[in-house]
C-alpha cells in the first residue's frame, strides 16, 4: 500500500483544489518559511481523525478553513482526502483503491468519508488501528513529535511504542471493556435494590389480588342475573313491535296494489310521450338535414371559384420562373470567363515566386559563408585576447609574489626579534605558577572536607521527605476508598430518590392520582399524599406497623369528602382502577380506653401502641389512631399470645417480627423476604443514605484538607532539600572549579616548558627561511620581465586582424540588405497568390448556387403543373355533389309533411291518460292515514325497548347482541331479583377492592422475575468481562515485550550506523508493569560516557530520536511515513547520513519529506515547491528529478 494523492480545499492556506500525486519513493517538498508547506501534513493528520486544535497549530477547529485575504473572501467549509492504493488489501476493504475524506464547516459540522460513503470518525481509527498509520501512529513524524520522544513526559513517548509494539486495538478494546465494566457495576447496584423494593411489594398485592378475584366473581354472577332480566323485557317487547310489523305489511301491500296500476298507466303514457317525443326530434332532425344541405351546396360553390383562382396563380408563378431562369444561365457564362482569367494571372504569380525564392536562397548561402568566416576570426581574436589576460594574470601574480617575498623576508626577521624575547619572558612565568600551584593544592582539600559534611545532611532531610510522601500517599489512598464509598452510597441514593420520585411501588390508581396532584395542581391541593409519604417510623418497628397498616399504606389522605369523590370521578373518566380514600375531615379516631393501656404498660413485652410509634403531622393523628389505635406492639410472638389471652381477644396486637393476633383470636404469620425495602423504610433509607452521603462527603473534604496541609510541609521540606542541594551543587561546582584550577596551573608550567623548546625551534627555522627568500626573490625578477615582452607582442597581432574582419562586416550587410528585399518581394506574391485561390473559390461557389436554384426552379414548374390538373379535377367532382344534394333536399320535404300529421293523433291520447292518474292517487292517499296511525303506537314500544337497552349498555356497556352470551334461564323474576340483592350485598361487605391489583400483582411478578433473570446476566456479563481484561491484559503484556526488545536492538544498531560507533538502549523503569512503565532512552555518543538522551547536546538529541524512529520502521514499516522538518537541528553532514539512511527504507515505505536541507533534496525522487504568488494563498509547483536529469545531459 501506498498514498497515491492527497486533495485539498480551503484546508488553511490553501484556498483553491489542489491534488498532489505522490510516487513510491521519496518526495520532499520544499519552499520559504510560512509559504504553508507544513500545511500539507497538518491536512494528513486532520483528515485521519486529529481533533485538537492546538495539535494542527490552531486555537479551535475553524481555523482550519481558509480565513481570506485582503483580495479573496473566507470560504465556508475545508476539505482534505487521501487517496491510497490497496492493491495488497492491507487495509481490511475489498477496494483496489481507498478515498478516506473528511469536510467541516464553519458551523461546525464535520463529516468523514470512506470511498465517498459517509462514515464516524471510530471506522478511520479502526480502519488503521495498528498500520502505524494515524494521528497517534509515528507515519505522520514532525518537530512536535520529536519533543515528544525527547520529552521529560514518559506518556509522550509511550504512545509511539505502543503503537509500534501493535498493541493499541487492545487497549482500545481494554479501555472499552473497563468502562462496559463499570456500567454493569453500577446497573448491578440499581437492579438489587429494585428487586430488593419489588420483594417488599408482592405479598401485600398478593393479597389484594385474592379481594380482587373473589369481587370480580361475584360481580360477575351479578351481572349474567341483571343482564338476563334486562334480555327478557328486550324479547317481550320485540314481540309486540313484531305484531304490528304483520299489520304495516298489509298496508304496504294495498298501496302498492294501487302504485302498481299506476304504475301500468304511467307506463302506457311513457310509451306514448316518447312516441311523440321521438316523433318531434325527428322532424327536427329533418329540419336541420334541410338546412345543412343548402348550407354544404352553397359551401361547395364557393370552393369552385377558390380552385380556379388559385389555377390561375400557379400559370403565372411557372412563367416567372421561366424568365428567372434565362437570367440565371447568363450570370453563369460571365463567372465561367472571369475564373479563367484568375487562373491565369494564378500562374504568373507562381512564376514570380520561384524566381524570387531562388535569388533569396542564393544571398541566405552567400551570407552564411560569410558569418563563418567573420565567427572563425573573432574566435581566433578571442582566444589572443584570452591568452593576453591570462599574461597579465601572470604578470600580476609575480608582481604580487615579488612584493610578497620581500614582505615575508622582512615579517620573518621581525618575528625573530620577537621570539627571543618571548623565551626569555616564558622563563620568567613559569617560575611564578609554581608558587600558585602549591597555593590551590592546599584549597582543594578544604573544600573537599566541607563538600562531604553537606552530603552527610542532605541524606538525612531526604530521607524525612520520602517519609512525608509515603504518609501522603497513605492519606490519598484512604481518601480514594472514601470516594468510593461515597460513589456507592450517591448511586443507591440516587436509585432509592427515583424510585420515591416516579412513585415505585405504588397501584397504578394511587400513581395516578398522586402524579396528576403533583404535576397539573388538580384537586385544588386537597390530595395530601399516601399515607406511606406521611409517617415516619423508626427502623425497629418498620416491620410491625407495615404489617399492620398493609395496603392502607398506599391509602390517599385528602382533606375531605369532596376532594375524595372528585378523585374517584377522576379514576372513573380516565378508567384506571379503584383507590381508598382518607379525608381528613371525615376519619375519626378509634382508640383503646385509658383503664386498659395503663394495664398494659405493665405486661411482659409490651412496647406501645402502634399508633405512638408513627411519627407525623397533627393533621393526619386522627387517620394514624383510627388505623392503628386500637393495636398493640408488644416483643415477640409468646408475649403477644400470653396479653391476647388475657385481654379476651378484644383488640389487635402485632409483634417486631410482624406476625399479628387479630380480634377473635386469628393470627398471621410466616415467612418474608430477607431483604426489604418498604414503602416506610424507603424514605428512611433515603435519610439515612443522605447523612451518610454528607458523612462521607465531610471526611473526604478532612483527608483532603490533611493532605493539603502535609503537602504544603513537604512542599517547604522540599524547598529546604531543594535549597541544600543547591548548596551542595554550589560546593561542588567550588571543588570542581579548585579541580579545574589546579589542573589548569599544571597545565600551564607544562605548556609553558613546551612553548619555550617550540619558540627555540622557531627561531633556528627563521634563520633558515630568510636565507631561502633572498634566493627566490631574484629568480622572479627574471620570470617577470619574460612576461612583458610576451604581452607586446600578442597586442599587435590582435589589431592586424581586427582590421581585417571591417572589410567582411560590410560584405554582410550588404548582403543582408538584399535578403530582406527579397523575402519582401515573396511575401507580397504569396499575399496575391492567396487572393486569388479565394476569389476562384468564392466564384466556383456562386456558380454552384445558381446551378442548384435553377434545378429548384424547375422542380417548382413541375409540382405547380400536378397542382394545376389537381385542381381541375377536384371542381368536376364538386360538380356532381351539388347535383346529388338537390335531389335529397326534394325527398326530405316530402317525409317532413306526413311527420306532422302523426304528431297531431298522439297529443289528443296522452290528455286522457293525465285524468286517470289523478282518480288511483286518492285512494293511496287514505291507506298511507291509516299506516301513518300504526306508526305511533310502534314508535312508543320502540322507546320502551330502547330504554332497557340503555340501562344495559349503561350499567355494564353491553348492546343486545353482545348480552346474548352473559343470558342463562332465570326461575322467575321475583326469585331472580332476590338473588341479586344477596349478591350486591356481598360485594358491599367485601369493602374498598383494588381491581388493578390482580394486574399490579402480575406485572409486578413478572418484572421481579425479568429483574432475577437480568441480575444474572449481568452477574455473568460482569464474569465475562473480568475475564476479557485479563485476557487483552496478558496479550498486551506478552506482546508488549517481545517487540520492546526488537525495537531495543534495532535501536542499537541504527544509533551505531548513525553516530558511527557508540551504543544505545531504551529501558523500562519498571520492568514489573510493562503496560504502564515510565520508558528511558539511554545513549552513549562515541567518545562520551552513557548518560540519559536528555543530557546531550541539541544536535545529538535529534539524531538519536531519528534513530529511535528507523529503528521502529526497521522492525514494523508503515506504507507511507511523513516527515516535517526533522533534521532541521542536525548539521550537514549528519543530514546527508539522514537522507542515505531514508533511501534504505523507500522498498517497503513511501517517504514525503517538508525540509529547507540541500542534503535531503538531494536524495529525493520528486520535488513539490510550495510558494505564495498570491499573499496569503499557496500554490504548489512539481518536479520529478529524473526527469530534470534527462533535461540537463540530453
Amino acid at each position: 500500500m501506498f498514498l497515491k494523492c492527497i486533495e485539498m480545499q480551503g484546508f488553511k492556506s490553501f484556498a483553491d483544489k489542489i491534488i498532489l500525486h505522490f510516487d513510491k519513493g521519496i518526495t520532499s517538498v520544499v519552499g520559504p518559511n510560512g509559504s504553508g508547506k507544513s500545511n500539507i501534513s497538518d491536512a494528513v493528520r486532520w483528515v485521519l481523525g486529529e481533533q485538537s486544535a492546538k495539535s494542527l497549530r490552531g486555537s479551535k477547529m475553524e481555523d482550519v478553513i481558509f480565513a481570506g485575504t485582503q483580495h479573496r473572501k473566507p470560504v465556508g467549509f475545508a476539505y482534505v482526502s487521501l487517496t491510497l492504493d490497496n492493491s495488497d488489501k492491507t487495509l481490511p476493504l475489498d477496494y483496489s483503491e481507498v478515498t478516506i475524506s473528511r469536510r467541516v464547516y464553519r458551523s461546525g459540522e464535520s463529516e468523514y468519508f470512506i470511498n465517498k460513503t459517509t462514515c464516524r470518525m471510530k471506522d478511520i481509527h479502526e480502519l488503521f488501528m495498528n498500520t502505524g498509520i494515524g494521528k497517534e501512529g509515528y507515519s505522520i513524524i514532525g518537530q512536535g513529535r520529536i519533543d515528544e520522544i525527547l520529552s521529560t513526559r514518559s506518556e509522550d513517548r509511550r504512545a509511539i511504542f505502543e503503537e509500534a509494539a501493535g498493541i493499541m486495538k487492545y487497549k482500545v478494546r481494554k479501555k472499552e471493556a473497563l468502562r462496559k465494566l463499570e456500567n454493569t457495576k453500577q446497573n448491578l447496584l440499581r437492579v438489587d435494590d429494585i428487586i430488593i423494593e419489588l420483594e417488599s411489594q408482592l405479598e401485600p398485592l398478593k393479597d389484594q389480588a385474592e379481594k380482587a378475584r373473589k369481587y370480580l366473581e361475584l360481580s360477575g354472577e351479578l351481572k349474567e342475573l341483571e343482564v338476563s332480566l334486562y334480555i327478557d323485557s328486550i324479547e317481550k317487547n320485540q314481540a309486540r313491535i313484531n305484531e304490528m310489523e304483520n299489520l304495516f305489511s298489509k298496508i304496504r301491500q294495498d298501496i302498492q296494489n294501487e302504485n302498481d296500476r299506476i304504475e301500468n298507466k304511467k307506463k302506457d303514457n311513457r310509451e306514448k310521450t316518447e312516441r311523440l317525443e321521438k316523433l318531434k326530434n325527428d322532424l327536427e332532425v329533418i329540419r336541420n338535414e334541410l338546412f345543412d344541405i343548402d348550407r354544404e351546396t352553397g359551401r361547395f360553390e364557393n370552393r369552385i371559384q377558390i380552385d380556379e383562382e388559385k389555377i390561375k396563380n400557379l400559370e403565372s408563378g411557372n412563367i416567372s420562373a421561366d424568365q428567372d431562369i434565362e437570367g440565371t444561365k447568363i450570370r453563369i457564362e460571365s463567372i465561367d470567363k472571369d475564373i479563367e482569367k484568375r487562373n491565369k494571372r494564378l500562374e504568373n504569380l507562381q512564376r514570380e515566386h520561384e524566381n524570387f525564392s531562388m535569388l533569396l536562397t542564393q544571398a541566405e548561402q552567400k551570407l552564411n559563408e560569410i558569418i563563418a568566416r567573420l565567427d572563425k576570426k573573432e574566435r581566433e581574436i578571442e582566444l589572443m585576447k584570452q591568452e593576453v589576460m591570462d599574461k597579465l594574470d601572470d604578470l600580476s601574480e609575480s608582481r604580487t609574489k615579488l612584493n610578497s617575498l620581500k614582505n615575508e623576508r622582512k615579517a620573518l626577521k621581525e618575528r625573530q626579534q620577537k621570539v627571543n624575547a618571548e623565551i626569555r619572558k616564558i622563563m620568567l612565568e613559569r617560575d611564578q605558577e609554581t608558587l600558585r600551584l602549591e597555593e590551590a593544592v592546599n584549597d582543594l582539600r578544604k573544600a573537599k572536607e566541607s563538600l562531604s559534611k553537606q552530603k552527610e545532611n542532605l541524606g538525612e532531610k531526604e530521607d524525612c521527605y520520602q517519609q512525608g510522601k509515603k504518609e501522603i500517599e497513605q492519606l490519598r489512598e484512604e481518601q480514594n476508598k472514601v470516594m468510593q464509598d461515597l460513589q456507592s452510597t450517591k448511586s443507591r441514593l440516587r436509585v432509592l430518590t427515583d424510585m420515591e420520585n416516579s412513585l415505585e411501588g405504588y397501584q397504578h390508581s394511587v400513581r395516578a392520582i398522586l402524579k396528576a396532584c403533583h404535576e397539573n395542581g388538580d384537586f385544588g391541593g386537597g390530595v395530601y399524599g399516601a399515607l406511606a409519604q406521611l409517617i415516619n417510623v423508626r427502623e425497629r418497628y418498620e416491620t410491625a406497623i407495615e404489617v399492620s397498616l398493609g395496603a392502607a399504606l398506599q391509602n390517599i389522605v385528602v382533606r375531605d369528602e369532596l376532594t375524595a369523590k372528585a378523585s374517584i370521578e377522576f379514576l372513573k373518566a380516565n378508567n384506571i382502577g379503584r383507590a381508598t380514600f382518607l379525608p381528613v375531615s371525615s376519619v375519626k379516631p378509634r382508640v383503646l380506653d385509658h383503664n386498659t393501656v395503663n394495664q398494659l404498660k405493665h405486661e411482659k413485652g409490651f412496647l406501645g401502641l402502634a399508633s405512638d410509634v408513627v411519627q407525623c403531622q397533627k393533621t393526619y393523628r386522627d387517620i394514624i389512631l383510627n388505623l392503628l389505635g386500637r393495636t398493640v406492639v408488644v416483643n415477640d410472638m409468646d408475649e403477644a399470645i400470653t396479653i391476647s389471652r388475657k385481654y379476651g381477644y378484644s383488640f389487635r396486637i402485632v409483634t417486631l417480627d410482624g406476625e399479628i393476633l387479630n380480634p377473635g383470636g386469628s393470627i398471621t404469620g410466616g415467612s418474608r423476604p430477607s431483604k426489604t425495602s418498604s414503602l416506610l423504610s424507603r424514605s428512611r433509607l433515603i435519610r439515612e443514605l443522605e447523612k451518610r452521603a454528607e458523612t462521607l462527603r465531610k471526611r473526604s473534604e478532612q483527608l483532603e484538607d490533611e493532605c493539603v496541609e502535609k503537602a504544603s510541609g513537604l512542599r517547604q521540606m522540599e524547598e529546604n532539600i531543594n535549597q541544600l542541594r543547591k548548596d551542595y551543587q554550589d560546593q561542588e561546582l567550588i571543588v570542581l572549579k579548585q579541580e579545574q584550577f589546579v589542573s589548569s596551573v599544571k597545565e600551564n608550567i607544562g605548556n609553558m616548558t613546551a612553548k619555550q623548546d617550540m619558540l627555540q625551534v622557531e627561531y633556528n627555522e627563521l634563520e633558515q627561511g630568510i636565507k631561502a627568500l633572498r634566493e627566490d626573490t631574484e629568480e622572479e625578477q627574471k620570470r617577470l620581465s619574460s612576461i612583458e615582452e610576451s604581452i607586446e607582442l600578442l597586442r599587435k597581432t590582435i589589431e592586424e586582424n581586427q582590421l581585417k574582419n571591417k572589410e567582411e562586416q560590410a560584405s554582410r550587410d550588404a548582403i543582408h540588405m538584399d535578403i530582406n528585399d527579397y523575402k519582401v518581394s515573396v511575401n507580397s506574391i504569396i499575399e496575391s497568390i492567396n487572393q486569388t485561390k479565394e476569389t476562384i473559390e468564392r466564384m466556383t461557389e456562386e456558380k454552384s448556387i445558381l446551378a442548384e436554384s435553377i434545378q429548384k426552379r424547375l422542380e417548382v414548374q413541375v409540382k405547380n403543373n400536378e397542382r394545376i390538373e389537381a385542381l381541375k379535377s377536384e371542381i368536376a367532382g364538386i360538380k356532381q355533389k351539388i347535383q346529388g344534394y338537390k335531389e335529397i333536399k326534394t325527398g326530405k320535404n316530402l317525409k317532413f309533411e306526413a311527420l306532422q300529421d302523426e304528431v297531431a293523433v298522439l297529443e289528443e291520447d296522452v290528455s286522457q291518460m293525465v285524468d286517470a292518474l289523478s282518480s288511483h292517487n286518492e285512494t293511496i292517499r287514505a291507506l298511507q292515514e291509516e299506516y301513518g296511525k300504526l306508526e305511533v303506537r310502534q314508535a312508543k314500544l320502540q322507546t320502551e325497548l330502547e330504554a332497557i337497552q340503555n340501562r344495559l349498555w349503561d350499567e355494564y356497556e353491553l348492546t343486545y347482541q353482545t348480552a346474548e352470551e352473559y343470558k342463562k334461564e332465570i326461575q322467575g323474576i321475583k326469585k331472580t331479583q332476590e338473588r341479586i340483592n344477596e349478591l350486591k350485598t356481598a360485594i358491599r361487605e367485601l369493602g374498598p377492592v383494588n381491581v388493578s391489583a390482580i394486574e399490579d400483582y402480575s406485572k409486578t411478578m413478572e418484572r421481579f422475575r425479568f429483574l432475577t433473570t437480568q441480575k444474572e446476566d449481568l452477574v455473568k456479563s460482569e464474569e465475562k468481562l473480568n475475564r476479557v481484561i485479563r485476557e487483552m491484559t496478558s496479550i498486551m503484556r506478552k506482546q508488549f515485550i517481545e517487540e520492546f526488545h526488537k525495537i531495543n536492538y534495532n535501536f542499537n544498531v541504527v544509533f551505531r550506523e548513525l553516530f558511527e560507533g557508540g551504543r544505545a538502549e531504551v529501558v523500562l523503569v519498571n520492568p514489573e508493569d510493562v503496560l504502564e512503565s515510565e520508558i528511558e532512552i539511554i545513549a552513549q555518543p562515541p567518545g562520551k560516557k552513557l548518560q540519559n538522551m536528555l543530557l546531550l547536546s541539541g544536535g545529538e538529541r535529534a539524531l538519536t530520536a531519528i534513530a529511535l524512529l528507523f529503528a521502529i520502521l526497521k522492525m514494523r514499516p508503515v506504507p507511507f511515513c511523513i516527515l516535517d522538518e526533522i533534521e532541521a537541528a542536525l548539521d550537514d553532514s549528519n543530514v546527508y547520513k539522514f537522507a542515505e539512511y531514508i533511501r534504505r527504507f523507500t522498498d517497503t515505505t513511501q517517504f514525503i519529506v517538508i525540509t529547507h536541507r540541500k542534503g535531503t533534496m538531494e536524495y529525493s525522487d520528486a520535488l513539490y515547491g510550495v510558494t505564495m504568488q498570491e499573499y496569503g494563498i499557496s500554490s504548489v509547483v512539481s518536479l520529478k528529478l529524473g526527469d530534470m536529469d534527462k533535461a540537463i545531459t540530453g
